[in-house]
C-alpha cells in the first residue's frame, strides 16, 4: 500500500513537471515577487527529487552503455543533458516585470 502510495505521489509530481504552462496573467510586481519567495522552496524540493530520480536512472544507464560496442557516443551526451536539464539551474524562482 505504501508503495502504490509512492508511485502514485511520484507520478502525480513528475507529470506536472511535463504540463505545459498556462499564458501569465497581468499582477502586479508584488504578486510576483510574493509567489516567487514562497515558490521557490517547493521548487527547491521538487528539483531535488526530480534531479535524484534522474540520477539514478543515468548511473546504471551509463554502466550499461559502457558495455556497448560505442561506449562514449550519442548515449553519454543524451544523459549529460538529461542530468543537466533536471538537476541544473534555476534553482530560485525571479518574479517577472509586471
Amino acid at each position: 500500500m505504501r508503495i502504490k502510495a509512492l508511485a502514485i505521489l511520484l507520478a502525480v509530481a513528475l507529470g506536472g513537471c511535463a504540463s505545459s504552462t498556462a499564458p501569465p496573467v497581468a499582477e502586479s510586481p508584488t504578486g510576483n515577487t510574493v509567489v516567487a519567495v514562497v515558490g521557490t522552496p517547493f521548487l527547491l524540493a521538487f528539483k531535488a527529487a526530480t534531479c535524484a530520480v534522474t540520477l539514478a536512472v543515468a548511473a546504471p544507464a551509463a554502466g550499461i552503455l559502457a558495455l556497448g560496442v560505442d561506449p562514449y557516443g550519442d548515449g553519454y551526451d543524451y544523459l549529460g543533458s538529461g542530468v543537466a536539464h533536471n538537476c541544473g539551474p534555476p534553482y530560485v524562482l525571479s518574479p517577472t516585470p509586471g
